[in-house]
């Protein structure tokens, strides 16, 4: 993990991160990136629909850097799903609402659900072949090349795998290393003491 933060140390001292990257919103940073102010945006899909107004085609999609000095695989990539849909048991005590839920979830992963959610710059939630975002979506176009790359994808986000207590401390971790007022040391060390203090 000191590889890790020393690499982003590195990023931080090499000018990567804005001044006020601990109290700029997330749509003020937006806004940098669509009006070019900035040279990347950590974003999703929920943006394509802008992006594609703003920047059109002058858009694209990238994984993050590889490192050579890593015994670790490179082709990953974070395509683990997140907020599935869960359904109680208990809408099987009431026949219209079993029947009504079975509806919504039948429609939800059709193909005319599909269908609008790329009208609607949506990834939907079910594949089908050959339906893919129009040409003119660029944005979407771009991610679907990159999640079509044949990289591995961890089941879990890493961050998830661990307590609570530890995944805010590596947030805190990172961006005390970002802003300068952790040492990579420090920040472990934050991290070590959060999950032992999680036992």
């Amino acid at each position: 993990m000191v590889k890790a933060f020393s690499k982003i140390q590195g990023l931080s001292k090499a000018g990567a991160f804005p001044e006020n990257m601990s109290t700029i919103e997330y749509f003020d940073a937006k806004q940098q990136f669509d009006t070019g102010k900035a040279a990347m945006f950590g974003s999703g899909q929920w943006d394509c629909a802008e992006f594609d107004k703003n920047l059109g085609d002058k858009i694209g999609f990238w994984w993050g850097p590889t490192f050579k000095d890593s015994k670790a695989d490179q082709k990953l990539d974070m395509k683990v799903p997140s907020a599935p849909i869960a359904v109680s048991a208990s809408v099987s005590d009431n026949e219209d609402i079993k029947n009504a839920t079975y509806a919504f979830l039948k429609f939800y992963y059709s193909k005319d659900a599909a269908e609008l959610s790329y009208e609607n710059s949506m990834f939907p939630a079910t594949s089908y072949v050959g339906l893919t975002p129009d040409s003119k979506q660029y944005s979407m176009s771009a991610m679907a090349d990159a999640l079509s790359n044949g990289y591995e994808s961890p089941v879990a986000a890493p961050d998830l795998t661990v307590p609570s207590a530890v995944q805010q401390s590596l947030y805190d971790g990172l961006f005390g290393v970002m802003q300068g007022t952790y040492t990579p040391q420090q920040a472990l060390a934050k991290m070590d003491e959060a999950l032992a203090n999680s036992k």
